[in-house]
């Protein structure tokens, strides 16, 4: 065989390998595109539904959070830097389950769109324009499947997770110690040197090269190990620019347009200034990459011997800060679409959903054009995004007036509280509610619901804990701002019945304001009597039969005229004496008037 045909047999070997390479990854990437197609209507990738609590009918689902490392609050905390303006509390956020419900609707491809959405759930828009912004994307993504299958696998090659937020990036960059970049080209020019000194004399020559690449390759470690994090982040950003570039110009028109118009952002320009930051950055982009290829273990001998990714990353690192806005408007941009057709997404999966109908608490043209142009607010069939087998039920909250619920353990009333929260922080975050109809003013919202265990790490008692998350509430009310939604569950549970009753009744009624609006519950039907001019009654019931009770979850009109907690003790098995001697206590009491 001639040399000729030999080579040509190697080189047709290596095009057929390159070639099936190819054929593979264009295989690969259409079959996720069709599992992307396939996901309408589904719950989201990294969800996994557990068996529900015993005894505990509709109970919640709970999540798997995907990079559970970390919240994905880079974008949120940049917000807050920037914006003096209403975010959704800590304590409202947790109390609300709110991580769960997020992840619930995360169905985004990238983290910008991560960081995009879950920033966008604590911040609640004030206005119709900024309540709506997401209508005409998320609609358009809904009715064009092909288009939204496309801008997926776009943003999945940005990808998610650790060193692609922005946030950390940039103050990683910041904090990165500075490098001598003169240092690393001096020491590189030394191998010219050697280069001359071989020439002249082989065994010096030999002996100068061996001592400059030993000292670049142990240099090399300590110097990348300073900046690791940063050249990961860096990289992962380099690479969300890239692909919100592709994003930008696959998007219809009207798409990108109308996104411009919503986040005042000039893409051509934007995108036009970050390219200056692609152009020498081939081997910082390296980073993070592993291979086994030859050319892979190539390329980490030359990073080695000459530092290309450290000289890159301390050329661009001021040009990085320099761009920093350029920056966060692609990032912005690159979370608004993923979070547009994660909202679509959402929608899809749902029974039922309805585009709520929102009006300026001072806006009474609007409120008389909406569904119920005689009431504050009101929601027909509203159900929790997280319950298994939702209940739905309908509320209405009279002007000037709030709701107090009362009811039986386990009856509903903390879901019912949580679903209205839910709801209200839907409806100005993803313009979608769980509801037939729904109307609301903008608001602030607030709640008092539970105690998180982090009173015994402050040194508080549970009381204290729960009195200065009252006061937040009742300060909030005196903020010439929008008009305030608290959610207060067992209202000073944690002290004795005479304070607590003679408290809540003042705490309660101090609430009741024009701009307030207060849901409370409470095992304490004294309340209803003392603040039933200011307040609604509703309650939750159950039937029990001997050693069963089951609920129905259904919200009716009135107080409750009956309670289970003795009766529950039965059903949990506690021995007849007890509950017996229980029963007789509880109802002489009632009869006289006095403990025995």
């Amino acid at each position: 065989m001639s040399y000729g045909l030999f080579l040509a047999v190697i080189v047709a070997a290596v095009v057929a390998l390159f070639l099936k390479g190819i054929y593979e990854e264009r295989k690969k990437e259409a079959a996720f595109l069709e599992r992307l197609a396939a996901s309408y209507g589904k719950v989201p990738w990294g969800y996994e539904k557990k068996a529900p609590s015993p005894g505990h009918k509709g109970s919640h689902k709970s999540f798997d959070r995907r990079n559970t490392d970390r919240y994905p609050d880079g974008y949120l905390q940049y917000l807050c830097r920037r914006e003096d303006r209403f975010f959704l509390d800590e304590i409202t956020w947790k109390e609300l389950d709110m991580e769960a419900v997020f992840a619930r609707l995360d169905y985004t491809m990238s983290q910008a769109g991560r960081e995009y959405l879950y920033a966008m759930l604590h911040r609640p828009a004030q206005n119709q324009k900024d309540a709506e912004k997401w209508e005409k994307a998320a609609s358009y993504f809904a009715s064009h499947s092909r288009e939204r299958v496309k801008i997926q696998g776009i943003l999945a090659k940005i990808g998610r997770g650790k060193g692609l937020s922005c946030y950390d990036c940039l103050e990683a960059v910041r904090e990165a110690p500075k490098g001598k970049v003169l240092k690393e080209y001096a020491a590189d020019m030394a191998y010219v040197a050697g280069v001359f000194l071989f020439m002249l004399s082989l065994p010096s020559g030999l002996a100068f090269l061996a001592f400059v690449m030993v000292y670049q390759i142990v240099t090399y470690f300590g110097e990348r190990a300073k900046i690791l994090a940063c050249l990961l982040g860096v990289a992962g950003l380099l690479r969300m620019i890239k692909g919100a570039e592709v994003l930008y110009r696959s998007l219809p028109d009207e798409i990108r347009q109308q996104t411009e118009q919503e986040l005042g952002f000039q893409g051509r320009d934007c995108f036009r200034k970050l390219r200056s930051l692609r152009r020498h950055s081939f081997w910082v982009l390296q980073c993070g990459r592993e291979g086994s290829s030859p050319v892979s273990v190539f390329a980490d001998y030359i990073r080695m011997l000459l530092h290309p990714d450290v000289i890159q990353f301390q050329l661009l690192r001021n040009k990085i800060l320099s761009l920093e806005p350029e920056l966060w408007n692609a990032f912005a941009f690159t979370g608004y679409m993923d979070g547009s057709i994660s909202i679509a997404m959402y929608r899809g999966s749902l029974d039922y959903y309805s585009i709520p109908a929102l009006y300026c608490a001072k806006d009474d043209d609007r409120r008389k054009k909406s569904p119920c142009p005689d009431t504050d607010f009101y929601g027909e069939e509203c159900f929790h995004p997280l319950l298994e087998i939702p209940v739905a039920n309908s509320i209405r909250m009279k002007a000037g007036h709030g709701i107090l619920l009362t009811g039986s353990n386990a009856s509903g009333k903390s879901t019912f509280m949580k679903t209205i929260a839910v709801h209200l922080m839907f409806a100005q975050t993803i313009d979608t509610v769980l509801a037939r109809t729904f109307q609301a003013p903008f608001c602030r919202i607030f709640t008092a619901m539970q105690d998180d265990g982090g009173s015994i790490q402050r040194g508080e008692s549970s009381y204290m804990a729960e009195i200065l998350s009252l006061k937040r509430i009742l300060d909030a009310g005196k903020e010439m701002q929008a008009p305030v939604f608290c959610f207060i569950d067992e209202i000073l549970r944690g002290t004795n019945t005479v304070e607590r009753i003679s408290a809540s009744t003042q705490i309660l009624r101090s609430i009741r304001q024009p701009e307030m609006y207060c849901f409370a519950a409470t095992h304490d039907r004294e309340l209803t009597e003392l603040l039933g001019e200011l307040y609604d009654n509703y309650h939750f019931t159950e039937e029990v039969q001997g050693k069963d009770i089951s609920f129905s979850y259904r919200l009716q009109r009135g107080s409750a005229d009956t309670s289970n907690a003795i009766r529950l003790l039965d059903v949990m098995g506690y021995d007849r004496e007890i509950v017996e001697q229980a029963i007789r206590q509880a109802e002489n009491f009632l009869r006289e008037g006095v403990w025995k």
